[in-house]
């Protein structure tokens, strides 16, 4: 029986011409015989021999010229493809590039314009604590008189203190123009009374009360009274800010007095030092030859706030 010959189909379109199988005829042995090209063994039962005769020999130069081809063109194809590619990525990361940009402009600018608000705040905040301790100025606050000084009382009382303390002063001058304890209900029974704050008509007479109630003891129903300025709230806490370095300045005997708007006064050796701001407490004691407490020295002034680069750079750079 003749032996037919199979060959495979392949898609040229789809596989290199160097890759599509070339097949031989290939003597079937006789009489049990063997083939000089396989060694004498013979194909299994039911197997393909058209699988079998393939040939695997070496390419021509024709094949090679053929793959040589092939490979150019693919790598014409995938050049042109990623050039495409790289120049569409440009052009997105120029326009990101130049929308950063104005980001990081426009952040500057509200930065800018955020500090120059900040600093009109405080500008404003200070001169609004100024007039209010200005409107205070004939104030005096009194602190230490018993609640069962009732609100009528609190007048003739407060007159007659004064008339204790400055016994040369004209009756006219005891004039008080409002009296009045501070806001708020008592906390408790036990609790210290609430302290009285009062506009004395002249300023002379609420200075004068003040330095005399500062050199001597005052008493009322064996309980101590004490006179202080009447200040802004904003301005007391500030003061008690200030409380570490106000103690070593009383520790080393340096007089100090408060200025307006607030700032802290130092008369030594015929100069006048003042500071205005806690941060700057540093340098202050310096100029004062006095030592830094570890409070102050760890104190550091405000930050302004972060600015965005327009300047980009390569990775790595």
């Amino acid at each position: 029986m003749k032996s037919s010959k199979k060959t495979k189909k392949t898609d040229s379109s789809l596989v290199a011409p160097i890759f599509t199988p070339r097949t031989r005829t290939v003597a079937r042995p006789q009489d049990g015989g063997a083939s000089s090209r396989d060694g004498g063994r013979s194909p299994s039962p039911g197997s393909d021999t058209s699988e079998m005769e393939q040939d695997l020999g070496p390419a021509t130069r024709q094949d090679i010229r053929r793959l040589q081809d092939f490979i150019a063109e693919e790598l014409a194809r995938n050049t042109r493809a990623l050039t495409a590619e790289v120049q569409v990525i440009g052009t997105r990361t120029a326009r990101l590039e130049e929308r950063a940009e104005a980001f990081a402009d426009t952040c500057n600018t509200l930065a800018h314009h955020a500090e120059t608000l900040a600093t009109r705040v405080e500008t404003l905040e200070e001169a609004l604590e100024d007039l209010s301790n200005r409107s205070r100025r004939n104030n005096i606050r009194l602190r230490g008189l018993p609640e069962s000084v009732t609100p009528d009382a609190l007048d003739a009382t407060l007159t007659g203190i004064m008339k204790k303390l400055l016994p040369a002063l004209p009756p006219a001058r005891y004039l008080i123009d409002r009296i009045h304890r501070t806001l708020g209900a008592r906390k408790g029974q036990n609790a210290p009374p609430r302290d009285v704050v009062a506009r004395l008509h002249y300023y002379s007479t609420r200075e004068a009360l003040l330095r005399t109630a500062r050199d001597q003891q005052v008493e009322y129903e064996d309980g101590q009274l004490l006179f202080y300025q009447d200040l802004a709230p904003s301005t007391l806490a500030k003061r008690r800010e200030w409380r570490v370095v106000t103690e070593l300045l009383r520790s080393h005997n340096v007089r100090y007095s408060w200025g307006f708007p607030f700032r802290i006064l130092v008369h030594k050796d015929g100069r006048t030092y003042s500071c205005t701001h806690l941060y700057r407490a540093q340098d202050f004691l310096h100029q004062l030859g006095l030592e830094v407490p570890d409070a102050i020295a760890q104190l550091t002034p405000p930050s302004s706030l972060p600015r965005l680069s327009r300047d980009w750079s390569p990775a790595g750079d």
